[in-house]
């Protein structure tokens, strides 16, 4: 298989916004009169809905898209369409696909990046994202998916992120919010154990600050994990990584504020 370097769409950057206009119109125009119920449709839109959805989750987690409907037209542009596909129905699938992917991969990415530094996100939300997503690959898919290569499919308009490189750096930043979610429940353990040394409860002060210390050392593994997936992460891992160090930092502080 054959795909593309990823460097002529840079050439995107420069264009005009006339001429980006005329583009997502020539594409919305080819997509108004594909055969949306041909094998071919459903083939392209299988491929691409899951790495939009990556590179939806990956700028959303990053705030370089802070709505799931900004960008619509240029998330189309600035990704190359793999060569592999065959041109006409299943080119413009990938990206119906590649679209609707990334507009539900934003809305799931912001709330990661939610529970990755604060103590609220919408769980709803992500979990409608994610159903939403698993619907539209199971109507397009069925029982079979055509795969691309994810080791060497182009997902920017640099030719620098791959379908394998932004799964990575999902994972990273999952981890990041595990980590951070598992933080605050540390400094609540630790504000238990202060609480009952206060009190004169020895016992429940004692319990507290076992599982204090327990939950910072569990932090800190996420962390670890989150930075072993760094450099297969990419650029677009960096922050997550930053955000699960923050994460165990904030553990530790906690659990070594109980004492004992």
């Amino acid at each position: 298989m054959t795909h593309r370097t990823g460097q002529a769409p840079s050439a995107i950057r420069r264009l005009s916004p006339v001429i980006i206009a005329l583009g997502a119109f020539a594409w919305s125009a080819g997509a108004a009169l594909a055969d949306r119920d041909s094998p071919a449709f459903h083939r392209g839109a299988c491929q691409g809905a899951y790495p939009g959805w990556l590179r939806g989750v990956v700028d959303g987690y990053n705030g370089s898209a802070t709505s799931p409907v900004e960008n619509k037209t240029l998330i189309l542009l600035s990704i190359p369409t793999p060569e592999v596909l065959r041109p006409g129905d299943e080119r413009l699938g990938w990206g119906d696909g590649l679209e609707v992917g990334h507009k539900l991969g934003v809305a799931y990415g912001v709330e990661l990046g939610k529970a990755a530094r604060t103590p609220k996100s919408s769980t709803e939300t992500m979990d409608q994202s994610a159903t939403a997503l698993g619907n539209y690959i199971q109507f397009h898919c069925g029982a079979l998916i055509a795969p691309l290569d994810w080791d060497t499919t182009v997902m920017d308009d640099r030719g620098t992120t791959t379908i394998a490189s932004l799964n990575e750096a999902q994972l990273t930043m999952s981890l990041a919010a595990s980590a951070n979610q598992i933080a605050i429940s540390t400094e609540d353990l630790a504000r238990c154990a202060r609480e009952a040394e206060a009190k004169g409860d020895w016992p429940a002060a004692f319990k507290c600050r076992a599982e204090a210390k327990a939950s910072a050392r569990i932090v800190v593994s996420f962390a670890d994990m989150a930075r072993s997936h760094e450099a297969a992460g990419r650029a677009e891992a960096a922050v997550a990584v930053r955000d699960a160090q923050d994460a165990a930092e904030k553990a530790r502080k906690a659990a070594d504020d109980t004492g004992g």
